[in-house]
């Protein structure tokens, strides 16, 4: 559904509160940097004070989780290393990997972390033999770190972690696009349970409640998270398809997933931002020409497409980022109000793209 009436409608704020404080993580100029903001009632805007966070290379994996975001970056000498950001205290956890021999035809798949643990899924190329596949488990409260291989059986695609345990996506190369969901115990490193889940999996994601979401193009499966159960199984209707299992970057909050969405007809922006209700199974979906008017969009704020999403629960606010047109490498960060009474509340200009928005 769109998020609003065709016209653009009243902008008066009418929240009693629009306090709040975030840390935008930005792209720009091939790396990564972070930039304070403060909002309220008038509106946003960029703090000036310095962050903590050192500017990094755009990473070759990234995970996220709450208020810590991990990085993993491949080094020139085949070794590679993993850092930890925590944006509630400010601290960073870092550790280095695959400093033994014979490390240069690994190819890293998947990384995720929990706790004072990191999690690594990779192939082991073999120009004579089948490759390889293991999850290693790195111990994050030693320094160096210590770690354990897992030998898999299937082609590691993505992991998640939940409680205990390690999901892992896997690809059965002898069977063409078949998946299965392999179970494997943090403590002992031993595998618990292989769920089959059959063709065409986009990918996996650890919900608010700790059950694991398994996207498909046209449904998704939730499994809980203790006992591998499928419990829900949605069958979205043809034309509604909610996309989540195609983003980039997604947040779970309040029942719901926050994410940028392939427009497809809905927009003539590549991306628009979108919820997805799971109590109400029903996709709302945040239009720019539903709330901006074209000069608004095109002069004012120069929006080229959506990067991210977010919400900010104490204000109620949807949290919109977004790249401006041209080569600047510069973007944007616009809240809005949610339905049922959707409006444009404010905006502020960023040197850098949005990719990620930690609300304090």
């Amino acid at each position: 559904m769109g998020c609003s009436k065709d016209a653009v409608g009243d902008r008066d704020i009418e929240s009693p509160s629009l306090t709040a404080d975030y840390t935008v993580l930005l792209k720009k100029d091939g790396a990564l940097q972070t930039t304070y903001l403060n909002a309220d009632k008038v509106g946003i805007a960029i703090n000036a004070a310095k962050s903590d966070f050192e500017v990094g290379p755009l990473p070759d994996l990234s995970f996220r989780f709450g208020s810590e975001i991990g990085f993993f970056n491949s080094l020139a000498d085949c070794s590679a290393t993993i850092d930890i950001h925590d944006f509630n205290d400010n601290t960073v956890v870092s550790t280095t990997v695959f400093s033994e021999d014979g490390n240069c035809d690994l190819l890293v798949k998947s990384m995720v972390f929990s706790g004072d643990k990191a999690f690594l899924a990779y192939v082991a190329a073999s120009n004579t033999e089948k490759d390889s596949h293991y999850l290693r488990i790195l111990d994050l409260s030693i320094s160096p770190s210590s770690f354990r291989d897992v030998e898999l059986t299937k082609e590691p695609k993505q992991l998640v972690v939940s409680g205990n345990q390690v999901f892992v996506l896997s690809l059965d190369t002898d069977i063409a696009n078949k998946y299965s969901m392999i179970l494997i115990n943090i403590d002992s490193g031993d595998v618990i349970h292989e769920a089959n889940l059959g063709m065409d999996v986009l990918k996996i994601a650890k919900n608010e409640t700790g059950n694991i979401l398994v996207s498909y193009p046209n449904l998704h499966n939730i499994f809980d998270g203790k006992t591998m159960i499928s419990g829900i199984t949605v069958n979205y209707l043809v034309g509604k398809e909610p996309k989540f299992g195609y983003a980039d970057s997604e947040f779970f909050g309040d029942q719901s997933l926050y994410y940028p969405m392939e427009s497809g007809t809905n927009s003539s922006y590549p991306h628009i931002a979108a919820v997805y209700d799971f109590k109400e199974n029903k996709s709302i979906l945040y239009i720019y020409e539903n709330f901006l008017t074209l000069e608004e969009r095109n002069l004012k704020y120069e929006i080229e497409d959506t990067t991210m999403v977010s919400y900010d629960t104490k204000n109620n606010l949807i949290l919109i980022g977004y790249k401006k047109k041209g080569d600047s490498g510069k973007g944007g960060l616009m809240r809005i109000k949610p339905i049922p009474d959707p409006k444009f509340i404010d905006n502020v200009d960023l040197e850098g793209i949005p990719m990620e928005l930690f609300v304090h």
